[in-house]
């Protein structure tokens, strides 16, 4: 995972930045959204060296599985297949 610095806010008002862990700098947008408060926009990011006390401001993203997964479980979800009878007739 890498550190990105986001900068939100809108080019004539307030601006404030984010810091959020991401392996991709288009998953870090997607980090960032959550952080984001109304009418405010991404107006830049950054990827950050990692020096070992960066910090971020919220969770890495989520994966598309897990975005997924209240709506398509998949197998993990599913009950185990019912024991079957060892003695065969």
């Amino acid at each position: 995972m890498k550190f990105y610095e986001v900068v939100v806010g809108s080019d004539s008002g307030p601006q404030r930045k984010l810091r959020v862990v991401s392996p991709t700098d288009v998953q870090a947008a997607d980090a960032a959204a959550p952080l984001m408060r109304p009418q405010e926009s991404i107006l830049s990011m950054r990827e950050v060296p990692d020096d070992g006390l960066q910090h971020a401001d919220g969770p890495p993203p989520k994966t598309q599985a897990e975005e997924m997964a209240p709506v398509t479980p998949g197998m993990a979800a599913t009950s185990p297949p019912p024991e079957r009878d060892q003695e065969r007739r």
